[in-house]
């Protein structure tokens, strides 16, 4: 005996997919929410939102789990969609704090599309991509855990 938990491969999958689909689209509303007047309000709202719903859903997560499921996999995606508040919260709240002219000034000094995201939004975003990616694998290995 090894010691170690069973754990559900096809969970992690699901359970990975579906945080990175989610992470991936709050990113790119996230920013074209940030060209509109009213998208800073937008995007502070689901930041209170996200952090409210953050430790509820990571509870929710784990009571999902348990020896009454049928298994098949519905309850491995509301497992994810419950931690997605939990790991939307570093992307929500970089996006929060960006400054609100920032890209229509670099339009405005030359610089194109490829150069705006290579110099403003990957070095800005890419620390909170990166905190993004690994609280998934978390709540990824965690799913796939409670699954095994």
């Amino acid at each position: 005996m090894s010691g170690l938990p069973a754990f559900s491969v096809p969970a992690l999958v699901v359970s990975l997919l579906v945080e990175s689909v989610a992470a991936g689209a709050a990113c790119g509303l996230g920013l074209l929410l940030r060209a509109r007047p009213q998208g800073r309000r937008v995007l502070s709202g689901a930041r209170i939102g996200a952090l409210a719903l953050a430790i509820p859903g990571w509870m929710g997560a784990v009571m999902l789990s348990g020896p009454w499921r049928d298994g098949g996999a519905e309850p491995v995606v509301m497992q994810a969609v419950c931690l997605v508040p939990l790991v939307l919260l570093p992307l929500l709240r970089a996006l929060d704090r960006l400054p609100p002219g920032l890209t229509r000034t670099a339009a405005g000094l030359g610089a194109g599309r490829m150069v705006r995201l290579r110099g403003l939004w990957l070095p800005l975003l890419g620390p909170s991509a990166l905190a993004v990616a690994v609280l998934a694998v978390a709540g990824a290995v965690m799913v796939g855990v409670l699954d095994g």
